[in-house]
């Protein structure tokens, strides 16, 4: 039983793919900065605004929603492809 309807039909999904693969480029170097941060701030041994757990922790989420971001950019390719194709075969 599905629990919520998707919003978005085939082709809005289509159109917002390339909006997701840029944001997901944003998130993932978000991501290994936070990295960087939190690495950078333990070697030195101080505090940047956090401490480099928090940094490290911040890192896996940003580049989690970057993987999922890039995900919805595949959806959409695939989406597309299958679009082309049955107008091929047609």
């Amino acid at each position: 039983m599905r629990l919520r309807k998707c919003a978005m039909k085939r082709e809005e999904t289509v159109d917002a793919g390339g909006a997701h693969c840029d944001g997901g480029f944003v998130f993932w170097v978000l991501g290994l900065l936070f990295a960087a941060l939190g690495v950078a701030g333990d070697a030195v041994n101080i505090s940047l605004i956090l401490e480099s757990t928090s940094w490290l922790l911040l890192s896996i989420v940003f580049c989690f929603s970057g993987i999922a971001s890039w995900m919805a950019w595949m959806l959409a390719v695939h989406l597309d492809a299958i679009k082309g194709k049955s107008k091929k075969e047609e």
